[in-house]
């Protein structure tokens, strides 16, 4: 069977129908919300389907962050494993050519050397003038062959050792796009997922401190709703400088998803934790939402955290699931504040 989607009669009526539900929707008309747009109208992600469906009934239309988290869900990974197998590609195609060269190249090398064996051998049997004037000659001409051969392959090496560092760091921006939310530039949640892992290992080898917060966006919602999509997504870019203005360099700063975020905190204690999770709340109450258009003040924005702490034998879950608790007990206490998983039942931080 024809893929409906490389058939090129299919892939045009899919594009057609994505350019008009984006428009139908006010999405703008970016190279990766194309992407989101063809995939969900093409069928090829049961899942996107089924979540844009789910949004569109919602009515909560579609911010260019809510775009970007489904990017980074559904498509993402796709993306990075279509560009790694090109790259793949072209430097197993940049190493063939490269040992094709310095085969050829020790070929030469060894034909050099053994004519030089003879030549040595037949001087030594002491040739008259002539054969000797004629013996120099063949040196001469092949050592100089011998030289330009080797200049040409130097100049070929140059050039496939710079394709290849070319390829080496293409695969690195990828390999940080990849793990970068694009909407405000700090770590996405799959480098977080990673990063927490990595975290609780060294933390259960060593018995080092591990904290956690999420912090959450208070009334988001409402703000979208009232300022619209464009300004909710200058808020998001808003927390993520503040988060990462208060946190120390080793430490994680990611976007969870949606307006929540998350920050992993190594070799940190419970106390220590509570005190960068007030530094935050504080700090965002400093600032202040204003239009860069007509400069109006649109007030405050704060943020509701909720503060974890490794448990030896913990799973990435466990943690997470107790933090979350934590976070929902900071919004139900009236938002804007700060809650520990131990002001929680110990029903509810099981």
């Amino acid at each position: 069977m024809t893929d409906t989607v490389t058939d090129p009669h299919a892939a045009r009526g899919f594009a057609a129908r994505a350019l008009a539900a984006m428009a139908g929707h006010g999405v703008a008309p970016t190279p990766r919300n194309y992407a989101v747009w063809f995939t969900y109208v093409s069928g090829r992600s049961p899942g996107l389907v089924h979540t844009i469906d789910e949004i569109a009934a919602a009515g909560h239309g579609f911010s260019q962050a809510k775009l970007d988290e489904l990017f980074a869900r559904y498509l993402a990974e796709e993306a990075q494993k279509e560009v790694y197998t090109r790259a793949e590609r072209r430097l197993q195609e940049a190493l063939t050519r490269l040992l094709s060269k310095l085969g050829e190249a020790t070929g030469q090398t060894r034909a050099y050397s053994e004519r030089l064996d003879a030549w040595s051998a037949e001087l030594d049997s002491a040739p008259d003038g002539d054969r000797l004037r004629e013996l120099l000659a063949e040196i001469a001409t092949d050592t100089q062959r011998v030289l330009e051969k080797n200049g040409v392959l130097e100049q070929q090496l140059v050039r496939s050792t710079d394709e290849i560092e070319e390829l080496r760091r293409n695969l690195a921006v990828v390999q940080h796009e990849a793990m970068t939310d694009g909407l405000t530039g700090i770590a996405n949640r799959k480098f977080f997922d990673v990063r927490l892992a990595q975290a609780m290992r060294v933390a259960a080898a060593h018995g080092e401190p591990l904290s956690l917060l999420l912090i959450d966006i208070d009334r988001f919602k409402q703000f979208n709703d009232t300022w619209g999509h464009q300004l909710g997504d200058e808020v998001l870019r808003l927390v993520a400088r503040t988060l990462t203005d208060c946190v120390k360099g080793r430490d994680v700063t990611a976007r969870f998803g949606g307006e929540e975020f998350a920050i992993i905190l190594e070799s940190t204690r419970h106390e220590a934790a509570l005190a960068v999770a007030e530094q935050i709340r504080t700090a965002m109450m400093r600032r202040k939402i204003v239009r860069k258009d007509s400069k109006e003040d649109l007030g405050q924005v704060t943020v509701s955290i909720g503060v974890g702490l490794y448990r030896p034998g913990d799973t990435a879950d466990d943690l997470i699931s107790r933090t979350d608790a934590a976070l929902y007990a900071a919004k139900r206490g009236g938002r804007n504040r700060v809650a520990s998983e131990r002001e929680l039942p110990a029903d509810a931080a099981d």
